[in-house]
């Protein structure tokens, strides 16, 4: 049996695996909209790219208990014979190339694989992990009612939003809503159109008393400190926190507010980055953690919105930061962090 390309996603600490060649587009979770005529198992809709887009939860799908949604959730975007579909995921990692084995679908079920079978093409191995290949044929029904939710324009709900918080996330802040308020309404807009005016795409963090711009072409995922005991690394810089276990391989864990001299507070989240590694050979990348005191969210800047820095700025930052914008009321300094990894920690440890 061949190998297959399959992006890999999970959701409630299982892996599972999709079509790579179906995905069109992955984004944080937006705002929905809810239809009374909508499938059970379509938590709802938004204009994606001006199509209106129903959004599948794998939970509802499946027949489970639905446990609601988070801020940091991701929606993958896939087309199956000519009709879109949005799948929430918790997190979203590479394309890998899968060999699906034979099973038994039914000892499977039998020993309450919590997918129903129908839905599946069989399992695969990644890194000693099985991964739950999905078969999108199977996987999408009904497809009559979903070619009708996407014609015609999205309705104008007035405040349907609402139920989307209270359904999936009612504990969340009113900061928090308007976050999903902004990714639905950059999503409405085309790529095409996107991509005239905005130079790359920008996750907002907050370091210290800071708000920091990270390029999101780096970003491979962000977690919690808390979930994680963190080791010392000896005759290391104060920069280093240290390193954890982060599924299955080892992750520094880099302190930028040091390499700064800014304030910094208790370290609550941190952003996983992937860069190039200082030797280059057979393309090796590598992971490594950015501590962070909070994360906002995704923005797509244009480059008139990108000003040079304030010439009190020492030298650390002109050397590390290209530019600083505006971040709702502040000031938002924009990193160039793979020189900042390559030299202050890469470098370091070589």
């Amino acid at each position: 049996m061949s190998d297959e390309q399959y992006l890999i996603f999970s959701l409630h600490g299982s892996l599972y695996g999709i079509d790579a060649a179906s995905v069109r587009e992955i984004s944080w979770l937006p705002e929905l909209h809810s239809l009374a005529t909508a499938p059970v198992d379509i938590l709802g809709m938004f204009n994606w790219r001006s199509h209106l887009l129903p959004v599948m939860h794998l939970d509802l799908r499946f027949g489970k208990q639905f446990l609601g949604c988070n801020l940091t959730d991701r929606t993958i975007v896939v087309e199956w014979q000519g009709i879109y579909v949005g799948i929430v995921a918790h997190d979203v990692y590479d394309v890998e190339s899968l060999r699906i084995e034979p099973i038994d679908l039914d000892l499977i079920q039998g020993r309450q694989l919590s997918v129903d079978k129908a839905f599946i093409t069989g399992i695969a191995q990644l890194n000693q992990r099985p991964v739950i290949c999905l078969d999108l044929d199977r996987l999408i029904r009904e497809p009559d009612e979903l070619v009708s939710l996407k014609a015609g324009d999205l309705p104008a709900l007035g405040s349907a939003g609402m139920d989307f918080y209270s359904r999936c996330c009612p504990h969340l802040s009113i900061a928090e809503m308007e976050i999903f308020t902004r990714r639905a309404a950059a999503l409405k807009v085309s790529i095409t159109e996107s991509q005239i005016d905005t130079d790359e795409g920008i996750l907002v963090v907050q370091i210290g008393t800071e708000y920091m711009g990270i390029p999101l072409e780096l970003v491979v995922d962000v977690d919690t400190l808390d979930r994680f005991p963190i080791s010392s690394v000896p005759v290391s810089p104060n920069y280093i926190i240290g390193q954890i276990n982060w599924r299955g391989s080892i992750l520094p864990i880099l302190e930028v507010g040091n390499i700064f001299q800014i304030q910094i507070l208790p370290r609550q989240e941190f952003v996983v980055v992937e860069v190039d590694s200082p030797e280059a050979t057979l393309r090796e990348r590598i992971k490594i953690g950015i501590a962070v005191d909070k994360i906002f969210d995704v923005s797509y800047l244009a480059n008139t919105q990108v000003e040079e820095l304030p010439i009190a700025m020492s030298d650390r930052f002109r050397t590390y930061v290209r530019g600083v914008t505006r971040h709702e009321d502040s000031m938002m300094y924009l990193l160039r962090l793979k020189e900042l990894i390559g030299k202050e920690f890469l470098m370091a440890t070589v």
